[in-house]
């Protein structure tokens, strides 16, 4: 099989993805040790040591940081951080949502951990491989998760529109119509990377949107409530977000050239 080298555009921009994770997690971290009694009142009631296991998790993201930032471990890190989130939507969300069907924040923050669960193994995904190594192949399962939650956040514009009519700076003008066309923009672009349509080019507006929306809403509220960690944990989810849709449009170009290439090889052996 050809190779199939990585333009530095594209580099960069999977580098600066790769970055947008690692300090969101650092942050989630350091707010599970800042708010450990909180963190651990979330933790299902059947798991014995519920404390220990908030500083665990806020140490497992301190590791995961470090893994992903460091190219010969971003794999196992992002593989295993996925499995991490992916367990949190099983074990603490799916109850929640189930006991509370009529609550519209427990939707969006299991589709928030289904979407870093995705997010993390499309990380995963694009890391490099060593010799011999093999990709797992659950790991393509994370661009359909992260995909659909997206999806999940652009109904919830409908759903909510008045919620999200409220949202933004008081600058923003024509919030109503605002909220159904951010709804409609963010259905598109699951849409068109869950089937592979234009897929590179919604995964770079998805990060884009999310990076103006970071810097707009989520960067003044934490200015101005520093202490209040509601606004660090959704900004810091959404810049994590932000990462892994960029990593996703850099490394989207090398998967269709390396099928390209396999067809290729195929149709040589063939004749």
């Amino acid at each position: 099989m050809r190779a199939t080298p990585a333009l530095p555009n594209m580099q960069k921009s999977q580098t600066l993805g790769r970055i947008f994770v690692a300090v969101s997690l650092v942050v989630f971290g350091v707010q599970h040790f800042m708010y450990g009694g909180f963190v651990a009142g979330l933790v299902p009631a059947f798991m014995p040591g519920r404390l220990f296991w908030a500083y665990f998790v806020g140490v497992a993201f301190f590791a995961a940081a470090a893994g992903i930032l460091y190219k010969l471990m971003a794999r196992p890190a992002a593989t295993m951080l996925g499995v991490m989130f992916f367990l949190f939507v099983v074990l603490l969300h799916i109850p929640r949502i189930v006991g509370n069907a009529g609550n519209g924040n427990e939707w969006t923050s299991g589709f928030v951990a289904l979407a870093m669960c995705g997010g993390a193994w499309i990380l995963a995904n694009a890391a490099p491989l060593e010799e011999r190594e093999k990709a797992d192949p659950f790991l393509k399962l994370g661009r359909y998760f992260f995909a659909l939650a997206f999806v999940a956040f652009g109904i919830q514009h409908f759903v909510y529109a008045h919620f999200g009519a409220g949202l933004g700076p008081p600058f923003f003008t024509g919030r109503p119509l605002r909220a159904y066309l951010t709804g409609v923009v963010l259905v598109a672009i699951g849409t068109a990377i869950i089937l592979g349509k234009k897929a590179r080019i919604a995964a770079t507006l998805l990060g884009t949107i999310l990076f103006v929306s970071f810097l707009l809403i989520h960067a003044p509220r934490i200015a101005t409530q520093l202490h209040n960690p509601g606004p660090w944990t959704s900004g810091f989810e959404i810049l994590a977000l932000c990462g892994a849709a960029l990593v996703l449009s850099s490394s989207w170009p090398k998967e269709e050239a390396t099928s390209n290439a396999l067809r290729a090889d195929k149709n040589e052996n063939a004749a």
